[in-house]
């Protein structure tokens, strides 16, 4: 656990952090646990939460940043989204889809200043559960949980969508995973931290509890870039667009030329050059967009 000193700055973890499932960063404010269960007494099986940030910057490299918590007392600035039980399952589609570029791109078309409020959300296009086939489905949750079953406190995420797997779903998880340990030397043997059993009382009547034999995947931040741009590559092609019309979203110079006055991702693509040489999602996600034959 880490804790910031008094007066002490945000801390921000390093990517040695990231790549430790122990790893957790320690609250700087507390509230009792019996009030936060309290107020979450209608979604009594769930140990996690959907939330976003209501701030959407122009300095920001997104304007929609929707994310998994583990469960906790959570503030007004991070909205919560909640799915009945029986729609859980199409949770990692729903997270992939907030978190798309191409979701992104629209939200920005919407939003007239710095509050993403719940009055935007509810007007943006999202696809719906019937939506997606089995094909569809193998392709994104193995995706979506390397990259959010990275620590030990989403172990109840995995351990839910883990129990709604089918046999076929549970062997692309699986797959998924062993790619990752072969990228990272991840240990599936690895045994998990004491303090799991205290994020597992808070829900005691969860049938799903240690139901995902595997530890959490490894970050490796390479892989995630990838698999964000393939995710990235199947949302465009979910949303009908052109090659041309995603390029045009990923760099409208790239379509028109270097005189074309609009910009989209303007702060990913100067930090993506700064860091890397050169802007590596728009290579990532048209080189992900060749490869989608098979599923769209």
């Amino acid at each position: 656990l880490n804790k910031r000193p008094q007066n002490a700055p945000l801390i921000h973890p390093t990517g040695e952090q990231y790549t430790r499932p122990s790893f957790i960063v320690q609250s700087w404010y507390w509230v009792p646990a019996k009030e936060v269960l309290k107020r979450l007494d209608d979604i009594k099986h769930l140990c996690w939460l959907t939330g976003f940030r209501d701030v959407a910057r122009s300095t920001d490299e997104r304007t929609a940043i929707f994310s998994l918590i583990p469960i906790a007392g959570i503030g007004h600035s991070t909205p919560l989204l909640f799915a009945e039980k029986e729609q859980i399952k199409f949770i990692p589609s729903f997270l992939a889809n907030l978190s798309s570029l191409i979701f992104d791109y629209v939200t920005r078309q919407k939003i007239g200043g710095t509050n993403f409020t719940f009055h935007y959300v509810k007007q943006l296009p999202i696809f719906s559960p019937e939506t997606y086939t089995t094909p569809h489905l193998l392709f994104i949750i193995p995706r979506v949980l390397e990259l959010t079953y990275t620590a030990w406190d989403m172990k109840p995420f995995a351990d839910d969508i883990w129990a709604e797997a089918d046999e076929t779903l549970r062997s692309a998880i699986s797959r998924q995973w062993e790619k990752n340990a072969s990228a990272t030397d991840n240990n599936k043997n690895a045994s998990p931290p004491d303090w799991l059993e205290i994020l597992y009382s808070l829900n005691p009547d969860n049938p799903n509890k240690h139901a995902c034999p595997l530890p959490p995947f490894i970050w490796n931040e390479d892989r995630r870039a990838r698999l964000k741009a393939e995710l990235d590559a199947f949302y465009a092609r979910l949303y009908g667009l052109t090659e041309e019309e995603l390029r045009y979203i990923l760099d409208p110079q790239d379509v028109f030329g270097k005189d074309f006055p609009g910009e989209t991702f303007r702060v990913l693509k100067e930090k993506e050059i700064k860091q890397f040489g050169e802007y590596r999602t728009k290579r990532l996600v048209l080189e992900a967009w060749e490869g989608l034959n098979d599923i769209i």
